[in-house]
């Protein structure tokens, strides 16, 4: 495969020509914020929602974006074209430039990238390991991971596949992924406000109002003690059941029903989309 072009502050060059200063403040202080979106058969999955949660990173981080929404479609066109990747996922990195002190922001870079990626609905379930963090700026899509990639580590050598984080008895989110649960009535839970706000949770809510009961709220260890069915979602894992939450919870291998019924409904909505695109 041929080196992928990326957008460097609004021009189109070679992955490998895209550089930053040390002092920027992405790499001397990890502060930064991104969005992550897929493409489907040359289709922008949900680009205006995914543009919509950049800016508002960006302006909870105190990052000025010089680009117009406009002229970030068009960047985002002009990299898909040049590259012709038509499965892939696309960032936006915002970071905090060049400081002249290390600490204050400056004026942010910004770069764009596309790689080729394959996503899928998965029928078998993951494993999680509860894990003692709640992440900070949890309304942000920051580029500070250090306890998701710390936590992936603990979590393999225990036999997990990731993370979810709880915190004195309330759960909230995995390090790249809403947390959902299927309570014993049919409900559908989620965490409430204090969580990143993730583009396919928030399809999911609104498809699951017309087939089910949604509460988004505090949820708990007793909630999931006495859940039916638990899942993730995210941009590449699309809705990926939960087969256990080690020490606390055991769902089994394979999907519930509604969570199939849910991933129906999200393959349906993406199809559209994409239909719609072409």
């Amino acid at each position: 495969m041929q080196t992928p072009f990326v957008i460097f502050n609004g021009t189109l060059i070679p992955e490998h020509e895209a550089k930053l200063s040390v002092n920027d403040l992405a790499i001397v202080r990890g502060y930064g914020i991104f969005d992550y979106l897929k493409t489907i058969n040359g289709c922008p999955v949900f680009l205006e929602d995914n543009l919509d949660r950049f800016y508002r990173s960006a302006e909870l981080m105190d990052l000025p974006v010089s680009y117009t929404r406009k002229q970030l479609k068009e960047y985002i066109d002009t990299m898909m074209q040049a590259n012709n990747i038509p499965d892939s996922g696309i960032k936006l990195l915002l970071t905090g430039g060049y400081s002249p002190d290390g600490y204050s922001i400056a004026e942010p870079n910004l770069i764009i990238s596309q790689h080729p990626i394959t996503v899928t609905a998965e029928q078998q379930g993951i494993k999680l390991l509860p894990l003692d963090y709640h992440r900070p700026f949890s309304q942000v899509k920051s580029i500070d991971y250090v306890m998701g990639i710390q936590g992936l580590k603990i979590a393999k050598e225990k036999g997990a596949n990731d993370v979810l984080y709880i915190q004195n008895g309330q759960i909230s989110e995995c390090p790249r992924a809403n947390f959902f649960l299927i309570s014993a009535e049919g409900k559908l839970l989620t965490a409430a406000d204090d969580v990143l706000p993730g583009i396919t949770r928030m399809k999911i809510l609104e498809l699951a109002k017309e087939k089910m009961e949604v509460e988004v709220r505090d949820i708990t260890l007793e909630d999931l003690k006495n859940a039916n069915e638990a899942f993730i979602s995210s941009t590449t894992k699309n809705i990926t059941p939960v087969s256990s939450v080690l020490g606390y919870k055991d769902f089994g291998p394979e999907a519930g029903t509604q969570t199939r019924q849910l991933q129906q409904l999200l393959e349906d909505l993406v199809s559209k989309t994409v239909n719609q695109y072409a």
